[in-house]
């Protein structure tokens, strides 16, 4: 990305970092290759292996529309792409990726086949729902997640308490801030992009 990056990174509790899990039911950003199949944007990419893909995730969405064949799928700039545990009852069954009740979504589609463009760099959104977010979480805030500052900022402020009680330690680029301060920092430092969240347990 062509704007200033923020590396927010927050130490605390096994609880603390479980309270971020819930910033991928709106979506965190992927920097990924983009004009590939699905399955390997997942795998290759995002890094989740095809023994979870296959055994736990049980239904994929991309743009919004459930996926079946997930190599057959090619995943264009700016896409969407939603994964879920089982979900209940008759919804489940007909959105579960290779089920016999896939018949009856309201809407079918051919696999997108993207455009005639080579492959490229480019940002994906990532949700992830249920056991998959409290799975799949805690690699992925190792590593880095990509959101909004704004994003960030009303998720720590809708958890404030937990996360005094729960973490140790909260560096902006380096430095130390402390959790009050930190969206006063952020503007005194005029970053109001995007923000690479990192998250560890401390050891």
């Amino acid at each position: 990305m062509a704007e200033d990056v923020v590396d927010v990174r927050i130490t605390g509790s096994e609880k603390g970092i479980f309270v971020f899990y819930g910033l991928f039911a709106d979506g965190v950003l992927i920097n990924v290759e983009t004009e590939r199949p699905l399955l390997d944007i997942l795998c290759g990419q995002v890094g989740i292996s095809k023994n979870y893909l296959n055994d736990r995730v049980q239904t994929v969405f991309l743009n919004g529309r459930a996926v079946d064949d997930l190599a057959g799928e090619i995943v264009e700039n700016n896409a969407v792409i939603a994964l879920s545990a089982a979900m209940p009852g008759l919804v489940g069954a007909v959105f579960r990726k290779g089920g016999k009740f896939s018949s009856l979504r309201s809407v079918q589609q051919e696999p997108s086949k993207g455009s005639t463009s080579k492959e490229r760099t480019g940002q994906v959104t990532l949700k992830l729902f249920n056991l998959i977010a409290a799975e799949l979480g805690p690699d992925l805030l190792k590593n880095g997640i990509l959101i909004h500052q704004d994003q960030l900022l009303r998720y720590v402020d809708w958890k404030r308490d937990i996360l005094k009680r729960a973490f140790t330690e909260l560096t902006v680029d380096g430095l130390q801030v402390e959790l009050d301060d930190l969206a006063a920092f952020l503007e005194e430092a005029d970053r109001k992009g995007h923000v690479r969240l990192f998250a560890n347990v401390d050891q």
